[in-house]
């Protein structure tokens, strides 16, 4: 029981503590799920660390010395513990995913590093203190605690608790964890564990990692492709769902989800059920591939769930099928994390930099594909002459799908674009690329399969040929208010560039500067648009994220006031929740002038979120006015001293409908975006 408790609290805390860091570094590198991608890395390089001190400190002989310096090392952790710091910092500007693991290193390495090894050192020490059984029932009871942590975190913890208590409650039970361990090293010193947990323990593999040394490559391999399917497919439902850390813990609980089956449910061991399993995966992941702008945004988010799912069970099923004597059982969990971490940063660290577009899911199935495939074909091949299942069932099915499968990614990433591909570039915040469209008579540039802003082919440039920035738009309202307002020249702040097409609303005195996060976006928008050109007063450009950079505006005293300031960061289905709290309007009226106006494009196919909006800028004395044409969503907020003028498609309330009875606004320490989905 104590091991049972011990093993359960330190895999939900192990997992409870990465959707709440995540959530942490979006101040500072915006909203991208690449930003989760990194953190999955770093978390998986932490568990592969752990496994490796687990199996180091195994080795040695005595148990007392293994027992003193696991105590002393979690001892040396709890002295630290006070000086725990959760406020993230940024190191490289320029070295997003350096910066993030140096960062997470230093806040939270040591006690990650620890939690990370209790699972694997536990069932050592209970192997080498009872020479029983090893209970591989222990690492699924594991994944199954940190499965609840997953689910719990989007659907109650984040919903109910602010940062701060999260924190502090997570130490709470950091602590509770510590003692256990206190606890069982005395217990064991003073007898032998009890026999409480020997009931229902597997038996003997038939398989071992001596006579096939070569089942080390498939462990490696098949986690490597689960691994890689979770982040490459939490990043494509990314694109079309919420990114926030709360609902990226969600592919991260179904994965975990499949290893507590794999390794607690004997039939996902078999050939028929892997088969079955990597087929729905594949056959699904490919549908989405090839028809991803025809699908439903609810459908991508639930097609790339059952892909992590499925595929995940037919990785899992065959590493547990493997498993090796228990006397290798920490190298079994050392391989596996291993390929963990090999496949995640083929995602977040290889891909970015060495791929021009996202292959990552394409790669991955071919990986899954060409192992499992390749393993049952070798190992079957030899009996094919004696056994007729094999002959004329299980061995031609076997190569036959691995080999379909591998022809059809190939097609895929042959197949040629619909439309002609003037540019792409890809950075660590996803790919962007300009597209020309000869039937329509536009240029347009995509984000993933997002269109951020579209110029005409040719002939001259006007508002009303954009997508977010028409004449009648809020934001064309709320800049032709300024110009009237205001006597001297607009200093204009506008965070997210895309094509740079609100330039033409500029006069030539007006001085803009725009706030980019992506270095993609910045190359193409200045190479391949001409909207930039079109304002010949002046233009900056300021790389990185833009409530990180105007909160270093605001620390300066000589830094000129705007008039204006547009947010224009949420029209991609992606949603940087640090842009919308409290503390974030607080910090745009610093910036702005007395009468300055801030304006947001909250068009968005899966969120409301005018009423978290609305709430907060009546809690700051701000007077909302929301402007709907054709479609296009801007909200407009004035000081409370002007009144608001009357806009066509304006409106200063909200429907009865639209308005939630319990709605408040969000804050840098409480903000849920569970509340704002279009369900």
């Amino acid at each position: 029981m104590h091991w049972t408790l011990l093993i359960c609290l330190n895999a939900f805390l192990l997992f409870a503590i990465q959707p709440l860091l995540g959530k942490s570094l979006l101040p500072l590198w915006g909203g991208s799920a690449q930003v989760w991608a990194t953190c999955l890395t770093f978390f998986q390089s932490a568990l592969l660390l752990g496994v490796l001190y687990a199996h180091r400190l195994g080795q040695i002989e005595n148990l007392r010395l293994q027992k003193t310096i696991h105590c002393i090392s979690w001892g040396v952790c709890l002295a630290l513990l006070g000086f725990l710091q959760f406020q993230p910092r940024e190191w490289w500007s320029d070295s997003p995913v350096a910066s993030i693991f140096l960062d997470l290193s230093l806040r939270i390495g040591l006690p990650l590093l620890l939690l990370s090894s209790t699972s694997s050192l536990a069932s050592v020490w209970y192997y080498q203190s009872t020479q029983s059984q090893h209970p591989f029932h222990w690492y699924a009871l594991s994944n199954l605690s940190s499965l609840a942590a997953c689910l719990a975190y989007p659907f109650l913890i984040e919903p109910n608790l602010g940062l701060e208590t999260q924190k502090v409650l997570w130490m709470l039970g950091f602590t509770a964890v510590a003692l256990l361990w206190f606890h069982q090293a005395y217990r064991m010193q003073k007898a032998p564990p009890s026999d409480d947990l020997r009931t229902n323990l597997p038996t003997e593999p038939t398989n071992s990692s001596s006579s096939h040394p070569w089942h080390a490559f498939i462990w490696v391999s098949l986690s490597a492709c689960s691994s890689m399917v979770l982040s490459a497919a939490t990043s494509s439902a990314s694109q079309a769902g919420v990114i926030v850390p709360g609902i990226w813990s969600i592919p991260l609980a179904i994965y975990l989800a499949t290893w507590w089956a794999a390794f607690t449910l004997p039939s996902l061991s078999k050939w028929g059920i892997q088969w079955l399993a990597a087929c729905a995966g594949m056959c699904t992941a490919l549908i989405l591939l090839v028809f991803k702008l025809w699908v439903p945004w609810w459908g991508l988010i639930a097609g790339y769930l059952f892909v992590v799912g499925s595929i995940g069970i037919a990785c899992h099923g065959l590493i547990y099928a493997l498993r090796p004597a228990p006397k290798d059982i920490s190298k079994y969990y050392l391989w596996i994390s291993f390929g963990g971490v090999l496949g995640s940063s083929l995602v977040s660290l290889v891909a970015p930099w060495a791929l021009n577009d996202q292959w990552e899911l394409h790669i991955a199935l071919a990986l899954g594909a060409l192992t499992a495939g390749g393993y049952y074909a070798i190992e079957t091949f030899p009996r094919i002459a004696t056994d007729n299942k094999i002959r004329r069932f299980l061995w031609p099915v076997t190569v036959t799908s691995t080999l379909l499968c591998l022809i059809v990614l190939t097609a895929i990433v042959a197949a040629p674009n619909r439309e002609e591909v003037v540019a792409k570039k890809r950075d660590f915040y996803g790919v962007v690329s300009v597209v020309e469209n000869p039937n329509e008579g536009i240029l347009a540039m995509l984000h993933g399969q997002i269109r951020h802003g579209t110029e005409p082919l040719s002939g001259p440039l006007h508002p009303d040929s954009t997508t977010y920035y028409k004449t009648n738009s809020g934001v064309a309202l709320a800049w032709g208010w300024c110009h009237d307002h205001f006597e001297n020249p607009l200093n204009v702040g506008i965070v997210g560039l895309g094509t740079g097409s609100l330039s033409l609303y500029a006069h030539q005195p007006d001085a803009i500067t725009y706030y980019e996060v992506s270095p993609a976006v910045v190359e193409l928008a200045q190479s391949q648009f001409r909207y930039l050109k079109s304002h010949t007063g002046k233009t900056e450009i300021k790389l990185g994220d833009g409530r990180f950079l105007l909160q270093k505006e605001a620390a300066l005293t000589n830094t000129a006031k705007l008039q204006l300031l547009v947010l224009d960061a949420f029209s991609n289905d992606a949603l940087p929740t640090h842009l919308l709290t409290k503390q974030a309007f607080e910090l745009y009226r610093q910036r702005l002038a007395p009468d300055g106006l801030l304006a947001f494009n909250i068009t968005n196919r899966n969120l409301n979120l005018a009423p978290t909006l609305f709430a907060t800028s009546k809690e700051l004395g701000l007077k909302p006015l929301l402007v709907e044409n054709e479609n296009v969503r801007w909200l407009v907020l004035f000081p409370e001293s002007i009144p608001l003028p009357n806009w066509p498609g304006g409106r200063d309330r909200l429907s009865e409908s639209q308005t939630i009875s319990s709605q408040h606004g969000w804050t840098d320490d409480f903000a849920s975006p569970i509340q704002a989905m279009r369900w």
